[in-house]
């Protein structure tokens, strides 16, 4: 080593002096300085790397292990403590650029939202989550939470519509996986519920007990110790639609099984429960274990915050106040229900109207999307007949006789083009103005609504007749009023006629039709009219 270090020193001395002028030494002690200061900085550079990559790696360690405690807070029911956690997530994947923390941290963020019914903030977090495509390209079971998750939301909205469509999604995702995990089967258990649920609020008993079945038949074969919930929530939605078939001993049984499933445990399936168990005795008039398991869900809400079940358990408290002919207490609760109902309600249609507008929005940028591609393609198509014209105008150029005929073939594709155009825009502007004059008549709910729609839509009538000859003109306009987009409510103000009636004529016309559940019936409707 001696060697080397005594060999090494002459070799630069005996170079150093070999140079000529003073300058040239002078050069050559900075160029050695420079070249020394490069190599101790690579050397830094290199030895820092390994460090890098293991802080980096450690920061996603640290994250993981926070998604998984926020998704045990959130099973616990902790609320609070998910909103900070899912905060905390959030923030630190920001500084990491980690898609499956952000992900998850505005998965957490929409789910608290949800359960203390802000849907609007909800949707809007869960659809940031949604935006991580490439990472959920390789996580389908968070992809199908969140399609769950919205679905959810539309389902308290009342945008049912919606609400199915993203429980479709849910659905398709899961099947399509080749393996399913625990998580999975929870996850679509959990959506037949919700859609279990759907069905009841519409009034159709036999989907709704379809979508129970679906449930507890994967419920069946999951054996895991946090799926209380799926199991609790399982039983009140057999509770539900037993009591509502007014059969007491089953009704009975669910709710209970329901409440051991979930113990000492918190959840709004828990409180629902109580309130079926109210609502049951109430039935019987057993009013001292009504008041029992009313009062029970009323002190849940202590530490929990669901003020779409509190508003509905404080109305079905004054109702028994009133079967006991107590007023006071019956107006006190009233009270209360009416203050948290109004509250609720017009949250409610202003965050469904924000969710409708935001949906309209994003079909509509969808829209411009497609007609950007369209203009693109009509772009290069006439790129195209340039070319080929400006071709044509070339051959034909070599001889005087045809030059005429190439341009008369210019002038007349141009002329083509400019009337197809026209036409375009007048048929539009047509469409558009008879569209809105129909929906006009409807809403004013005008004796020539039906008249005019007919001359708006010549086929309805005739195609609608090929399925059922038997169709009545009241049912061909009712069907009218959902071929143009009106839900069950707005029918309901528009033709002054109650929500409960419109659900029926929307059964019977299912019926009829021959539609199954499962399918939309405004976009049936919409592609057998216009399907020729």
């Amino acid at each position: 080593m001696d060697f080397i270090k005594s060999s090494t020193i002459y070799f630069f001395t005996t170079f150093f002096w070999s140079l000529g002028s003073f300058a040239q030494k002078i050069n050559f002690i900075m160029d050695l300085k420079r070249c020394i200061a490069k190599l101790f900085l690579s050397l830094f550079i290199f030895a820092n790397l390994p460090l890098s990559a293991q802080n980096f790696t450690s920061q996603q360690q640290k994250i993981d292990q926070l998604i998984h405690s926020t998704n045990q807070l959130y099973l616990d029911g902790k609320t609070d403590e998910v909103l900070a956690s899912s905060r905390k997530i959030i923030r630190l994947s920001e500084l990491s650029h980690y898609d499956k923390g952000l992900s998850y941290g505005y998965y957490y963020l929409a789910s608290y939202f949800y359960d203390n019914a802000k849907f609007r903030e909800s949707v809007q977090h869960a659809k940031k989550a949604k935006q991580y495509t490439k990472y959920l390209a390789s996580d389908k079971t968070q992809s199908a939470r969140i399609s769950a998750l919205l679905g959810g939301n539309y389902l308290l909205l009342e945008l049912y519509t919606l609400s199915s469509k993203n429980y479709r999604e849910t659905i398709d995702i899961i099947q399509k996986k080749s393996q399913k995990n625990t998580t999975d089967s929870l996850t679509e258990s959990a959506t037949y519920s919700n859609l279990s649920y759907l069905f009841q609020n519409i009034n159709m008993p036999d989907s709704m007990y379809y979508y129970l079945k679906k449930e507890k038949s994967i419920l069946k074969k999951i054996k895991f110790k946090d799926a209380y919930i799926e199991n609790g929530c399982s039983c009140l939605g057999f509770g539900n639609y037993h009591l509502n078939d007014n059969k007491i001993d089953s009704a009975q049984y669910y709710y209970h099984k329901s409440l051991e499933f979930f113990n000492d445990k918190k959840h709004p399936c828990k409180i629902e429960s109580l309130i079926g168990l109210g609502n049951l005795y109430t039935h019987q008039k057993d009013f001292e274990k009504a008041h029992y398991y009313y009062n029970t869900a009323v002190k849940s809400f202590e530490e929990n915050n669901f003020p779409d079940i509190q508003s509905e358990l404080f109305k079905k408290i004054s109702e028994l106040y009133i079967s006991q002919g107590n007023a006071v207490e019956a107006k006190k609760y009233q009270d209360l229900y009416l203050k948290m109902h109004n509250e609720l309600d017009g949250r409610k249609k202003k965050e469904r109207d924000f969710v409708l507008n935001e949906v309209m929005k994003e079909e509509k940028e969808q829209l411009d999307k497609e007609v950007r591609e369209s203009q693109k393609l009509t772009l290069l198509i006439a790129a195209l007949l340039i070319i080929i014209t400006a071709f044509i105008i070339y051959l034909l150029k070599k001889s005087k006789s045809k030059n005429l005929k190439a341009l008369e073939i210019t002038k007349q594709l141009q002329s083509e083009k400019a009337m197809q155009e026209k036409e375009k825009g007048i048929l539009k502007l047509k469409v558009n103005e008879a569209f809105e004059d129909v929906r006009k008549l409807a809403k004013e709910n005008n004796p020539d609504f039906f008249t005019r729609f007919q001359e708006v839509y010549p086929h309805f009538t005739s195609r609608m007749l090929n399925i059922n000859q038997k169709f009545k003109v009241s049912e061909l306009t009712f069907a009218a009023y959902i071929y143009l987009g009106f839900n069950t409510k707005e029918i309901a103000d528009y033709t002054f006629k109650a929500v409960k009636t419109i659900e029926n004529n929307r059964y019977n016309l299912r019926k009829k039709l021959e539609i199954s559940p499962e399918k939309d019936l405004q976009i049936w409707l919409r592609n057998y009219i216009d399907s020729e």
